[in-house]
This record gives structure tokens, sequence and C-alpha cells, in this order.
């Protein structure tokens, strides 16, 4: 199974999060405005759905290559376990065309897909179904496994025939509708919304079971189908929950819920796609192609290199975008565009496919295969939805007027990274696009506005295109970076040798000449003096000039390339010493101590597990003006998933047995827990007399609160260890040694959003790139202070919470403890910041996060500094510098 990247996870764990605060709460709204406030800063307005009030309907966003699919996947298990609090669900999985429906259910049923593979790891058994196979599906089918009906939102519109099916009475769905199944169902204030006989009695409709079950509705690519949702029919199939994933949420008409944002640094953090994008704009359409051709030739020479240091095959293709074909005017045409590549550029017919709407030159063919020939695919506006090849690399657009959507459609195809893992070649990072066209800033805005159709922030879409002149070879060549140029560095290939003498010691003591390979290597920043002495250290004013623009490109397409960047910013942790090595000091060396849950104490207090569900967990919710009947959402639901529970006659073993399998306890051996959850359940029984009977039925409640005390005697015992290595007699104390530090990567910087205000910052370590900092909030004012006020400051960083593998971390008893800013002085020492806010300064958390720095600073023996200023006492930091 694939593994989850960082940004997918924390997605995961924003629905999960909502999902419980839903229960919480009582209602999808204030959960909503609670977890907003708590991510955001500032909780958001939830827009309910007229059709279904009450219905958890929220986003997920995530950008164009970022998994959205996988992340579903994964998410209908939270549905499940943390909202429904249910074994089985039925899932109604929509996707926005017969295409992807075709791709989506071929993933889903094939055993060996990660789609499939992640609703195995977190499901159990699932059943997958087509609309076609879900009108013959058996309840026994829907009470033991999940089940998911993968679907268009088309089918479901009355006139279409299939969907008369969905909605006429089917004699093969009566098993549903027998007096034993409706028991318990007479009583919800719903059940006059399904479609009945004039008795009283529900027709056996697939609508129907939907109606019955509850479903899970998952809206993949909701991009793409939000204009055809219908919630007035989706309210017809009594949906329990819509979550919905797409790239671009939407913001007016009917407005998203979005819970959780993914941004480009964070794809980019995770080598999901190919930033930036270079940009190349010439008005003659075919020596445009021929810059494009060029450029993919050089990228399949580099990606045969590739091949030999790391065994990965890859084939860089081209897209080209042609005119269609008009009755009364020429056209660069698709036939037209196809002679060029084979008359004027000698391209093999065999490397060409025609993917239009009559040309189906893709049908049946496997892109990745190291034996496919294809190395261009002409199309007009789109390709097939759905279709998806990493090899795609070039984007070449010989028209010169041209689609926007087919633009933004397209775009996406060459977004995503082969292999999801950065190349030892950065070309093979990197994107290209070429446009027939005169004006560079139009096109640039044109291909910014699709990044932003593909998810992209449009600060962000901005800052990822670049302007790219590719040369010939035999000049500078495309201005591609060798792989073991060092960070900061820029490379060029030369025709004829530079001239080195000629100029001044400071600048020469920049360059660096090898002129076996003909390469000339900047190793820092020139000011403009120094560029126009190495410009003119060429002979030939074809290279003065050719050098001039590369430099300038090259140093644009390096963000990180400025003044005040240090080659690397490292900074000591925490370490313990293991053996004769010293290590990263983290939860794995306390959490190895041996504690024993059988010997714990096992009861449940009227306060850990309360008989009754609090009133704060119902919320009633007036439907509609029409005075339809109230609702109270979360509690029917609820009632309605424990009628569709097939046996409730367990025993107490039973019970035992579905909560130890049912609760994550790999630190627990089986046979303590065993004991421990037969006392919690007998002692419920014998001291609190609760019954068996109820017990089962609030066993997903009784199961929170059984986690809850196990992770209570789990912290006492890590607690406990922990404070023991932080002891200086500890047998391995912790100590901060420069032999242990963390790196930030200068080419990796995943914020979630990239800060936005009038202030420009001059020493941060990512230039013009400062992460998840609002303008204008306290936390902005400290980094102000740190960034203009301080000047022993040489560098810093907004350091970035919950991104263990880019950002700097101290180990607490329970979790990780990321600072606000870290910075390196110019003494060499080290400056790490925490701000809190006066009226949180003296809270448990920040007693313990100020303890934890100031060991860290102690242990360094005078290296590190350590401060957490109370409020906006800012001149404490300032002090902090100056007299230690």
């Amino acid at each position: 199974m694939f593994r989850l990247k960082e940004y997918q996870q924390l997605t995961l764990e924003s629905l999960q999060a909502y999902f419980r605060l839903c229960h919480q709460f009582g209602n999808a709204d204030t959960a909503f405005y609670e977890l907003t406030r708590q991510t955001f800063g500032t909780g958001l307005p939830y827009q309910g759905v007229k059709d279904l009030p009450g219905l958890p309907y929220i986003c997920l966003r995530i950008p164009t290559g970022g998994g959205k699919t996988l992340v579903a996947c994964h998410a209908v298990s939270i549905a499940q376990r943390d909202f429904l609090r249910a074994d089985t669900s039925v899932v109604l999985w929509l996707v926005p065309s017969n295409a992807i429906r075709e791709q989506t259910l071929n993933a889903l049923k094939n055993l060996q897909h990660p789609y499939r593979q992640a609703l195995d790891a977190t499901l159990g058994a699932v059943t997958i179904l087509d609309i076609s196979e879900a009108l013959f599906v058996k309840p026994t089918t829907l009470n033991t496994v999940t089940t998911i009906i993968v679907s268009t939102i088309q089918v479901f519109r009355v006139e279409d025939t299939e969907a008369r099916k969905v909605y006429e009475p089917n004699g093969a769905l009566m098993d549903h509708f027998t007096q034993k199944d409706l028991s318990g169902f007479e009583n919800l204030t719903g059940l006059s919304n399904m479609d009945c006989y004039e008795d009283g009695r529900p027709k056996p409709t697939l609508a129907n079971v939907f109606w019955l079950r509850r479903p899970v509705v998952i809206v993949d690519e909701a991009h793409n189908v939000r204009t055809e949702l219908s919630f007035s029919m989706l309210a017809r199939f009594n949906p329990s929950c819509i979550i919905e994933f797409t790239a671009t949420p939407d913001t007016k008409k009917n407005p998203s819920n979005v819970l959780h944002s993914v941004s480009a640094a964070e794809l980019k953090a995770e080598d999901m796609i190919k930033m930036p994008i270079l940009l190349t704009n010439r008005p003659q359409w075919k020596e445009l192609l021929g810059d494009a051709i060029s450029t993919r030739n050089h990228l399949e020479t580099l990606a045969r290199q590739e091949r030999q240091l790391t065994r990965e095959y890859i084939r860089p293709i081209m897209l080209l975008q042609a005119q269609p074909t008009y009755k009364n005017k020429s056209s660069i045409s698709v036939d037209v565009v196809e002679q060029c590549l084979l008359e004027d550029y000698n391209i093999p017919a065999e490397q060409i496919a025609r993917a239009t709407g009559s040309d189906k030159g893709l049908e049946g063919i496997d892109l990745s295969a190291p034996d496919c020939p294809i190395r261009y695919v002409i199309t007009i506006q789109a390709l097939k939805e759905g279709w998806d090849c990493p090899f795609a690399y070039v984007l070449c657009s010989v028209a010169e007027t041209y689609s926007s959507t087919a633009v933004e459609q397209l775009l996406g195809r060459i977004l995503r990274l082969p292999t999801a893992k950065r190349k030892e070649h950065k070309e093979l990072n990197t994107a290209y696009a070429f446009a027939a066209s005169a004006n560079f800033t139009a096109v640039a805005n044109e291909l910014a506005d699709a990044l932003v159709q593909n998810g992209f922030e449009k600060q962000e879409a901005k800052d990822l295109i670049s302007q790219y002149n590719p040369q010939k070879i035999i000049d500078f060549g495309p201005l591609f970076e060798p792989p073991a140029q060092k960070s900061g560095e820029m490379t060029f290939i030369t025709k004829d040798p530079p001239l080195l003498h000629c100029l001044s010691t400071e600048t020469v003591a920049k360059i660096s000449y090898l002129p076996d390979q003909k390469i000339m290597i900047v190793k820092e920043p020139l000011d403009e003096n120094e560029l126009q002495q190495v410009k003119h250290c060429f002979s030939s004013s074809e290279s003065q000039q050719a050098f001039e623009q590369a430099y300038h490109q090259q140093k644009s397409k390096h963000k990180g390339f400025s003044a005040n960047r240090e080659e690397n910013f490292s900074i000591p942790v925490l370490a313990i010493k293991q053996g004769d090595l010293f290590e990263q000091f983290e939860e794995t060396h306390f959490l190895e101590v041996e504690w024993n849950l059988a010997t714990c104490n096992a009861q449940l207090s009227e306060e850990e597990f309360p008989i009754e569900r609090s009133s704060g967990q119902q919320s009633e919710i007036y439907v509609t003006e029409q005075g339809r009947i109230s609702t109270r959402f979360l509690s029917e639901l609820q009632q309605q998933m424990t009628f569709l529970t097939t046996d409730q006659k367990w025993t107490v073993a039973q019970l035992v047995y579905w909560l130890d399998h049912s609760i994550h306890h790999p630190d627990i051996p089986p046979e303590q827990s065993g004991v421990f959850l037969t006392q919690v359940v007998q002692r419920l029984i014998d001291e609190r007399q609760l019954n068996l009977e109820k017990l089962v039925y609030e066993k997903y409640r009784l199961k929170e609160a059984v986690i809850a005390k196990i992770n209570t005697h789990r912290q006492m015992a890590h607690q406990s260890a922990y404070q023991r290595l932080l002891l200086p007699d500890s047998p391995t104390p912790l100590t901060v040694t420069p032999e242990v530090c963390f790196s930030f990567d200068p080419e990796s910087y995943p914020y979630n959003k990239l800060y936005q205000g009038s202030y420009t910052f001059q020493k941060h370590f990512y230039p013009d790139h400062v992460g998840d900092l609002t303008y204008g909030s306290e936390e902005f004012e400290c980094a102000q202070f740190i960034d203009a006020m301080l000047p022993e400051v040489k560098v810093w960083v907004r350091n970035l919470e919950r991104r263990p593998n880019h950002a700097f971390w101290l180990q607490t008893a329970t979790d990780k403890f990321y600072p606000d800013f870290v910075c390196k002085l110019k003494d060499n020492r080290y400056l790490v910041i925490e701000y809190k806010g006066e009226h949180l300064w003296s809270n448990d958390d920040s007693k313990e996060k100020r303890n934890l720095g100031e060991l860290w600073e102690k242990r360094s023996n005078g290296l590190c500094l350590f401060i957490m200023p109370k409020g906006k006492d800012f001149e404490a930091i300032r002090t902090k510098i100056r007299q230690t």
C-alpha cells in the first residue's frame, strides 16, 4: 500500500477532527466553525445545504497532482468509523464522467491497485459495484461489508434511462423491505420522504435502499461536476454526509465548506509535481515547435543518464495543441502539425499519436511501457478525461489563440512527476510550456489562470512560472544545471572559453571554469558591475548576450539565490547518545519503556463514560420554511445506523473482542489488552449496573472512552520515562552537539499558506516565501521585529507546524514542539523563539515548552538560545541575545 504523504495525512486528520467535533457539538455548523478557527485562526461560516439541513457537507481542496482519489479512499473509513460509528457502510462515489467512472471502477476492483489496497487496509472486506450491479445487491452484502457504488451524477437524472431503474420498483430488492428489515424505522421523522405505495409501504427501489442505508457520498473531481450536483436529488437518497474532493472549490453559487486546503509548496516538497513551469513564447509557430523539440530531445538525453544512475525509466513526451479544422479558412490543424513534425523535423511516424474526437491514437496504449515509441501527442481541445501520463513534460500550443479551458486541462497533464520522486537531474523535475505568441506577459497570465483552475493559489501560480529561452546546445545549451550543482550555484554551458584574467580579484573568486566540459560556474550572486565584467570576458557579442540572458533567467529560477541566503542552514537538535553514536532525541527513546496495561485501573467513571448522551450531542434543526417536521440529525442518524445492525445479542467476550480489534494498540500485547478490556466491561456491568445490551448499543462511545483511558495510562508511563531521560544524571543524558543537526532544505519549504503583506522580509532563509504567517497578527509583529530590529540576526526561518521532515522540533512527552522562529546569529550562535500571547504564557502547555526550550539551551553550553517572550515584550528577545 502507498504510504500517505505528509499533506495527505494532515488532510485526513482534519476530516477526522471535524467528524469528532460534529458529535461533540451536535451539529455540522459549530463543528466547522470551531475547526476552521483552530486551523486558520478565524472561524469560517458554514454554508448549509437547503435540501439537506443538518447534513455535514465539507470540502477537501487538493490541487491537481496531489492524489485526491487516494485520499478519498482513506476518507471512507474515517467517515464510517468517526462519524457513522458503524462497522460497515454504503458509499455512493460520484465522478464527473463515464470515462472516469470506468477508470475508478477498474482501480477500486483491482486488488493490486493502491486505491483498493487503501480500502482493504482501512476497512477490511469491501464490495465495489456500479449502478447496474447495485440493482441486484442483497441485504446480506450491505450488512456484512462496506459497499461502494461508483456512478456519475448524471445517472440519477429521472429522464435518464438507467436512472429510471434507480427509482423504479425492482423485485430483486424486495428483501431490503421486509417487516424485519423495517422494524424500528417507523418512528423516524423522514420515513415519509421515501417513495411509498398508497398504503404507505416503501417501494422496493434502489433509491429507497439508499434512503434506508444513509450513504456516505464521496464527490471525486468535484470541480468538474459541481454545476451538475443537485442537492434536491441527493436528498432523495438520505445521505449521512457529503465529502467533496476538488482542486477548485465553488466560492459563489454553492460555496464549498473548505475544511482543509493543500498548497503547491506541500506538493512540491513531497515530489508530487514538476515545478516550476518554464515558459517560452515565439510568434512563429514552426520556430516555436523547433525549440520545443530540442528541449524534449535534451530531456530524453538526460532521462537516459537518469536511468543509468537510478534505473528509473522515463521517456519525455510532448503534448501539442493544434487548431480545429475550419471550412472557410486555413488553420494550424492536426494534419498540418503532424506534417511539420514528419517533414520539417524528421520525426518518425511511430513516435507521433493523434488524440482528438475522431482520432483514437492512444486507445489501448501503455505510454509508460519501455517499448512504446510515442513521444509526441497531438490534440486540439483536450485529452480523454482521466488520461494520466507523468512522462508528459512539454506542452506546446502552436495556435496563437487558444481555449483557456483546453490550456487548463492540458497543463494539468504535464504537472505530475514520474514515480513522485525527485530526479537527480533537476531539469527532469521541471515542466516546460511553449506558446505561439509575441506577448510573454499575456501567455504567462493565461498559464497562471490555468494553474489556479488546477487548484493553486494566485500568488503561487505567478511564482511557479518563469521565462525560458531555449538556446542551441552549442551555445549555452538549454541552461540546465548538472546534478552535482551545489545549492545557490548557477551553471552554464559555454561555446567559447571566458577570458577570466580580465576579471577583478573579487569577481574571479566567484567564478569557476571547467575547460574540458566547457562549463562555467557562478558560485555567488553577482552585482551589476561584476555581471558586466563576466559578460565581457567572452569574445563574441553572441556569447555575451546569451550569458547575460541566461544569468538573469537562472537567477529568477533559483528563488533561493539571494545575498541574504546562507548556502545551508543547520541547527543542533536535542540529542541522545546510543552506544558510540548520537541521534536526535525522539519518542522511540522512551516509548519502549515496559508497562503493563493489565495491572492498570480499569474503572470507567460516570464522567469518563456517561450513561446517557449529553444533550450537547443532539441537534434540532428546522428543515424548511414550509414547516416540515424538525429533525434531530445526528441522534436520528445514529439511531438509524443502530437499526441496521444485524445482531445485538452479543456476549461479554464478543464485545471485548470487538473493542480489542477496533482499538489500535501495537505497543500492548493481546494478553494485556484482553484482561484490561474484560475488566472494563465487567466493572461497568457489576459496579454501575449497565446491562450488556446497552453497552453494545453504545459500543462506539464506549470505544472512545476506553481509548482515552488507555491513553491516560500510556501517557503516565511515558511521562515517567521521559522525565528520567531529562535528568542530568540519566544513564543516557540528553545533549546538544553540532554532530546532530536539523538542516532546512533550500529547495523544499512546504507551507500551507503563503504570507501576503506589504512588509517585505529581508533575512528570511527562503526569500519571498514566508509560510503560515498572517499579516498584522501578533506573530507577524514578532517576525518583523526579528527581521528589521535585530542586526545580530543573519538569517531566520518561519518554522512550520507538524512538518517533522521539514522543520526544527523538540520532543515532548506526548508530541513534538515546533517553535515559531529559528534564527542563526552573525556570531554563529542560534536563537529559537516561541511566541505566546500574554494570556497563554502561563498555561501548562506553555510551561512545558518553555522548560524544554530552556533545557535545549542549557545543554548547548552557550551555542543555542531559547526565549518565549511574554506577549509583545519583543525587547526581551534583544536582551536575551546581548546578555549571554
